[in-house]
């Protein structure tokens, strides 16, 4: 016991330094996000004042002293930095009423359970999928699946959601085609179905050759010839390791869902930070576009550290010590 207790310590101690050392390369990888998307949002064409009909140059001068935009840009990128700080994104320069940070209030719950559910779905229906296919190699089980799989990777978001909104929105009336009423989960099923549908494709793919890989492996040939069923084989001992590059991809397939969040939000109008990020770009609105921006960049650090935590609890002879 004694033992044991002290392994668990030790694991413990691997483990957390393995969380800080993220921590301490999260730290600048998000500054260096933060300048970019300063420096860049400034450097486009164009301005949060800019109007079809130009503004007189008095009015156009009080409202850039108003918000600082009068200054040289290393005084405001100091200025932004320092109320990042506090917790403070700073004004919209287009919605007068809200700051940025209660827009990301306003948003983020609608994107993050766009965002896992659509997660949810496609592994829930992925994971299933690969493993059917193979354990059916080769036949035809196999084959239409990994035929749609190849058609669901093909085909972009873009397409996926107005084919959708088409034929269960319009043709079938089933579903809701856009609008948002908190509460109605009905508004979510199209988005979700059209950004979980890559993601589900190419976990079915990966899964499916991780785990006719792994079937090949010697301790897979051993405990058959121990003459364990077929079941436990898959279950107890291929799965566990077939599920490595699964995990290792839930990272950035957030980051995909994330990223296709910003079309879906906008075809079907739902009020999630994707929505307010492209409004925030077509209005050269700089500090929500910084605002959303990093949120994203936090998020998907975040989603990272938790996909190579999981990785390291499913095989514990991955040495986090040594991980980057």
């Amino acid at each position: 016991e004694t033992l044991n207790a002290l392994l668990y310590k030790g694991r413990g101690m691997y483990i957390l330094a393995f969380v800080v050392r993220r921590l301490l390369v999260a730290i600048p990888t998000l500054a260096l996000v933060i300048a970019l998307s300063f420096l860049l949002t400034r450097l486009a064409p164009g301005g949060p004042f800019d109007e079809e009909q130009a503004l007189p140059p008095e009015i156009r001068a009080n409202l850039e002293a108003a918000y600082g935009l009068d200054a040289p840009l290393p005084v405001q990128f100091g200025r932004y930095l320092g109320g990042l700080l506090h917790g403070d994104f700073g004004p919209s320069y287009k919605y007068r009423d809200f700051t940025v940070g209660e827009l990301i209030a306003d948003g983020l719950p609608v994107s993050l359970a766009l965002g896992a559910a659509a997660l949810l779905l496609a592994l829930s229906l992925g994971l299933p999928a690969g493993i059917w296919a193979a354990l059916a190699r080769g036949r035809m089980a196999d084959r239409v699946l990994m035929g749609l799989a190849v058609a669901g990777i093909s085909i972009p978001v873009f397409v996926v959601a107005p084919l959708l909104a088409l034929v269960f929105g319009i043709w079938l009336q089933w579903l809701p085609v856009a609008g948002w009423v908190p509460g109605r989960a009905a508004d979510l099923v199209l988005p979700v179905v059209a950004l979980a549908v890559p993601v589900l494709a190419f976990v079915a793919r990966l899964m499916r050759g991780s785990l006719l890989e792994t079937m090949r492996s010697p301790w897979i040939r051993a405990a058959r010839a121990r003459g364990l069923p077929q079941r436990a084989v898959v279950l107890r001992h291929a799965l566990p390791v077939a599920l490595l590059p699964v995990v290792s991809y839930a990272g950035p397939a957030a980051a995909a869902v994330l990223a296709g969040s910003l079309v879906v939000e906008t075809l079907f109008g739902l009020p999630g930070m994707g929505r307010h990020l492209v409004q925030g770009a077509l209005n050269r609105d700089y500090t929500l576009v910084m605002g959303m921006v990093i949120v994203y960049a936090a998020l998907m650090i975040a989603l990272n550290l938790v996909a190579d935590l999981v990785c390291a609890w499913l095989d514990p002879r991955i040495r986090l010590e040594r991980r980057r």
